[in-house]
């Protein structure tokens, strides 16, 4: 065997060695990681409700047909639309949602006149989960520009 590989053995063998140390050692155990005693409770957060808010985009076409703007839909991904369009349309960013009007309707002959951002908050308690609907945030697209 090379010298090489005998001690890329023993270093393994040192890392395996290392994994009973916390086991031993009750003390170690609860400061060394990965091998915290419960490390998915060590940031727990306090009891009550939990809540998640779910989002959506809907496009309204000239014609009045609504659209669930998906990753499918606009042909990209869900990190994509989210990261370039929801987060700052959400934070009232005009700008982005004129991006998004002028990708949608690069192509279509029934071309988006309004995005509304929509959501609603579910609450999970001791009694079930309770929906609440949120304010929607409206777009409209700017008016074409006359020459």
């Amino acid at each position: 065997m090379s010298r090489s590989r005998l001690w890329i053995s023993l270093f393994i063998l040192l890392v395996i060695a290392l994994h009973a140390v916390p086991v031993v050692s009750a003390g170690l155990r609860k400061k060394m990681w990965p091998f915290l005693e419960w490390g998915m409770y060590k940031s727990s957060r306090p009891p009550g409700p939990i809540q998640t808010v779910k989002k959506r985009i809907v496009g309204v076409t000239l014609t009045g047909q609504q659209q669930a703007i998906t990753p499918d839909f606009l042909g990209s991904s869900s990190f994509a639309i989210q990261g370039l369009y929801e987060q700052p349309m959400w934070k009232r960013d005009s700008s982005a949602a004129h991006k998004l009007f002028r990708r949608l309707n690069s192509k279509r002959k029934d071309p988006l006149v309004v995005l509304r951002l929509e959501s609603e908050t579910y609450t999970v308690t001791d009694t079930g989960v309770a929906r609440k609907n949120n304010p929607a945030i409206t777009y409209h697209a700017a008016p074409p520009s006359s020459r």
